[in-house]
């Protein structure tokens, strides 16, 4: 007599806008299902599963809301209607050809996000106050043991999904009495401080490469004791087991995303995520931590299982994809592209880079004909000198050339951009704007924000060579604590945000067909597709530099002397 399976419910907690499945739950599913027979993987998508209860319905307009609620919100339950259809692509006219309706849209679902956000959490810390569940968390819960797990995996990237990964945990621990895992990106560097804030929401956290570590929980019945990478209690203390990455990531096969219904994310036409490396090929920038995650390490698919990984989606009718590598090195880049060509598949894509010269007319050429769409850049900065002391290892004459020639390519360029770097002066600020006003018939739409200190960063473990004299906590938060700081030259972290503020209507300015398409990637990908390349920055206007920061431009009284630096 065949024994049952055991059941692993994987979830995916809200909130976020979903136009995409989640990519980490459809990892582990194929692996887990692929190496242990005995188990059966279910995923739960709940972050969209609240948005499909919370919207109006998309036939008959009716709400489970109040005009009170849409008071609170800032916006009407038509308007709400109206972005939902849009997003889930059944008005395709508005996203591909009207791109100011399709702006408001995108103004409105932002409204909507940050507001139901604030009230779930809300919700989460009334559940840890009176232990009685509030109605969405219920809904949730029914929705987990509908499943009738054995024990439940919770992969979170987001922060904003920490309170309701807590809450589901603790009750499906207590409550339930289930094993819960928890995982995700957001937990790398931060999970044995979520366990001292959270300390009944998991009996397990694993960080670094998740499929390796599941599995032995799952084998050994959940200890988690010697198994890499995985944080837990033990003796009243964290415990915490070094993780090991595994050189031929090939071996974690292909994603399945079965068990979710790719037609009802909010985007007209299915988006799948896909993870060629692991790791970023660089590992030199000064402010950043997310290499950490992969062990400081640039692990690659072989093309071989690349191919057959887009060969499976394409057989089941999906060709757009978003590879969310950290950064695709240039020559893989162009590797992968003539596999892709030489495979004769037809698909679009956008992807992560650094542009350096690497890129020549004829790579580029390549990859726009494997079906790239648009790159996102790190362009960070325009000046030489901030450049180098994030440890770019760009040029800025040499990047205004990729964007030339990516441009030249058909492929649209996304740059992100990072103003106030610490010692950054407001005029070397102010040369990242020439930078992109010189460049604005190059560059498609910006990805930007204001400098914060992370934890982990190589800039935060060596004050001194960065101009920094002090440090604080500004806010507690459960993977750790937001930082600030003071430097010795350069714009404050108050100014800091006064030009990022000041400069945001040039940066509002760049994305020809609508600002908000930048916002939400996978629908940028459908508008270049049906553009075909054949975009109309004539439409764009572009504020005067003047204009943004004249006190930076026109008076010398502003600027800062940039001290020495010890190195």
């Amino acid at each position: 007599m065949e024994t049952a399976k055991k059941t692993l419910v994987l979830i995916f907690p809200p909130l976020t806008l979903a136009t995409s499945p989640p990519l980490g739950i459809s990892m582990l599913k194929g692996y887990v299902e692929r190496e242990l027979p005995d188990w059966e993987v279910k995923l739960l998508d709940l972050n969209l599963w609240v948005l499909n209860n919370i919207l109006p319905d998309l036939e008959s307009g009716d709400s489970k809301f109040s005009e009170k609620f849409f008071a609170e919100v800032g916006i009407s339950k038509e308007d709400l209607l109206q972005a939902a259809k849009v997003f889930r692509g059944l008005d395709n006219d508005i996203l591909l050809s009207r791109p100011d309706i399709y702006n408001h849209c995108g103004g409105v679902f932002s409204k909507f996000i940050e507001y139901t956000t604030k009230m779930l959490d809300l919700q989460c810390a009334e559940w840890e106050r009176s232990q009685v569940l509030p109605p969405m968390l219920q809904g949730c819960i029914g929705q987990i043991l509908a499943l009738k797990p054995s024990c439940v995996g919770i992969s979170m990237i987001f922060s904003e999904q920490l309170p309701v990964g807590a809450a589901l945990g603790r009750f499906l621990r207590q409550q339930a009495k289930l094993k819960v895992f928890m995982g995700g990106s957001c937990l790398i560097d931060g999970a044995e401080n979520f366990l001292k804030w959270y300390p009944e929401s998991a009996d397990v956290i694993v960080t670094g490469d998740g499929e390796e570590p599941l599995k032995q929980l799952l084998s050994n019945g959940g200890d988690p004791k010697g198994v890499a990478g995985t944080v837990y209690w033990g003796s009243g203390q964290t415990v915490k087991e070094p993780p090991v990455f595994q050189k031929d990531i090939d071996q974690y096969g292909i994603p399945d995303f079965s068990g979710l219904d790719l037609d009802t994310y909010y985007s007209p036409e299915p988006i799948i995520p896909l993870l060629l490396s692991r790791g970023c090929y660089w590992r030199k920038c000064t402010f950043c931590v997310h290499y950490f995650s992969a062990g400081d390490t640039y692990r690659v698919r072989s093309l071989d299982s690349i191919i057959e990984v887009l060969r499976h989606f394409v057989a089941k009718g999906i060709r757009n994809f978003s590879f969310v590598d950290e950064m695709i090195a240039p020559g893989q880049f162009v590797r992968l592209a003539k596999a892709i060509k030489d495979a004769e598949l037809d698909i679009t894509y956008y992807a992560y880079s650094k542009p350096n010269k690497t890129f020549t007319p004829a790579i580029l050429k390549e990859i726009a004909e494997s079906g790239c769409k648009f790159l996102l850049w790190g362009l960070e900065s325009g000046n030489q000198r901030i450049l180098d002391l994030m440890g770019k290892g760009t040029i800025v004459e040499e990047v205004a050339e990729v964007m030339r020639n990516t441009h030249a390519a058909g492929i649209a360029n996304h740059v992100f951009v990072i103003g106030g770097f610490p010692t950054e002066t407001h005029r070397e600020f102010a040369d990242t704007l020439n930078f992109l006003n010189d460049n604005r018939a190059y560059i498609y739409a910006t990805h930007t924000g204001p400098f914060g200190l992370e934890a982990g960063s190589p800039i935060n473990k060596d004050h001194k060579k960065f101009g920094i004299v002090e440090t604080w906590i500004q806010a507690e938060t459960p993977i750790g604590g937001q930082l600030g700081y003071r430097v010795s030259s350069g714009a404050s972290m108050e100014e800091v945000w006064q030009n990022y503020r000041k400069a945001l209507p040039l940066f509002h300015a760049f994305h020809p067909h609508a600002p908000l398409v930048a916002y939400y990637r996978d629908h940028a990908l459908l508008v270049y597709k049906h553009l075909g390349g054949k975009l109309y920055p004539e439409f764009r206007r572009f504020p005067k530099i003047a204009d943004v920061l004249p006190d930076v431009l026109e008076a010398d009284i502003f600027e800062k002397q940039i001290e020495k630096q010890v190195a």
